[in-house]
């Protein structure tokens, strides 16, 4: 193609030597063309790898499961986007990502493709546990739709060095692409709205990535900045308004592993949020028993009686810690 969009008429043998020439080229643009994809398929493939590693369970400590990620555990909205459950999953995200990636860094750059995927990747995480905080999710489409959203914005608004022709042909795939991962998403276990959250994000940053691709990469970083600041305004909201019940939740599942003193933790903060609630008080009182901290549970029951003096299960819990031990026997 020309700068036009126009095929130029060449001759057989110089058609030949065009022909060998791209076949060199496309050759060459692969993993040292391409770093930043590169290494990101690099940390997806590893992970991948490593949580398959016998005793080794990436996943429970990584993926975005809403209780945990709004009770404090904030890393979740970064590593579930290296993360996925099996071969078809990410094989199928890889490919996407090989050929988004490579098109986002011929594009925008090298650094602009690295922070597209990570701030994509937090905002369609942060889209899927608003939607639902009780629920769990990981893989790199979230980051990968992001790249869709950047990548349709920066053509369709940006001032790329690109062909007319070019511009049109990379905006309607991305275009075909979007609607056609969209309706799949409607059916099945996919998580849409981490696509969404993902795709919205990357329009955001999408447009002043090209707008600004010629010109001015301080712009760039400045508007990314920005960007970055009002997920993170988003995400905080979204602990403020559910954090509390977040971190009940996931001291249930410290509990149910037998980690008394992480749950203890967790409920300490609940208690502090939600200091009317005997129920929750009654729960960290049992926690802090388990933990071998009895002085600290007859604490808790006292203040679960005094937020609700009917409570039979405060009194009756308070009466078996304060009961004199029976005994043993010899």
């Amino acid at each position: 193609m020309n700068e036009e969009g126009v095929a130029p008429v060449l001759c057989d043998r110089c058609a030949g030597v065009a022909t060998g020439r791209a076949r060199r080229s496309m050759a060459l643009s692969g993993v040292g063309h391409y770093p930043v994809t590169t290494l990101l398929l690099a940390i997806n493939i590893v992970a991948y790898l490593v949580d398959m590693v016998p005793g080794v369970n990436l996943r429970e400590w990584g993926v975005n499961s809403g209780p945990l990620t709004l009770s404090g555990q904030y890393w979740r909205l970064f590593t579930a986007g290296f993360l996925h459950a099996d071969i078809l999953h990410i094989g199928f995200n890889m490919w996407c990502l090989w050929s988004l990636g490579r098109l986002s860094e011929r594009l925008f750059g090298r650094w602009q493709t690295f922070a597209i995927y990570m701030v994509t990747g937090v905002g369609g995480a942060l889209l899927s546990i608003a939607n639902n905080p009780h629920h769990a999710e990981l893989g790199a489409s979230g980051a990968i739709f992001g790249l869709v959203g950047a990548v349709m914005a920066g053509v369709k608004f940006g001032d790329l060095n690109i062909s007319a022709g070019e511009k049109r042909s990379i905006f309607s795939s991305v275009v075909v692409f979007a609607v056609l991962n969209f309706a799949l998403g409607m059916s099945g276990n996919i998580d849409n709205m981490c696509h969404l959250g993902g795709f919205l994000t990357g329009l955001l940053i999408g447009l002043p990535m090209g707008a600004f691709a010629r010109t001015n990469k301080m712009l760039q970083v400045g508007t990314l900045v920005i960007i970055s600041a009002v997920i993170a305004a988003g995400g905080r909201e979204l602990v403020q308004t559910n954090g509390a019940e977040a971190q009940k939740i996931a001291a249930v599942l410290a509990w149910q592993k037998r980690d008394y003193a992480q749950a203890a933790r967790l409920l300490e903060k609940y208690t502090v949020a939600k200091p009317d609630d005997d129920v929750g008080l009654i729960m960290l009182a049992e926690a802090y028993e388990s933990n071998n901290q009895p002085d600290k549970a007859i604490g808790a029951l006292e203040q679960a009686l005094r937020v609700n003096p009917n409570s039979e299960d405060a009194k009756q819990a308070l009466e078996e810690l304060k009961a004199p031990a029976t005994p043993e026997k010899k």
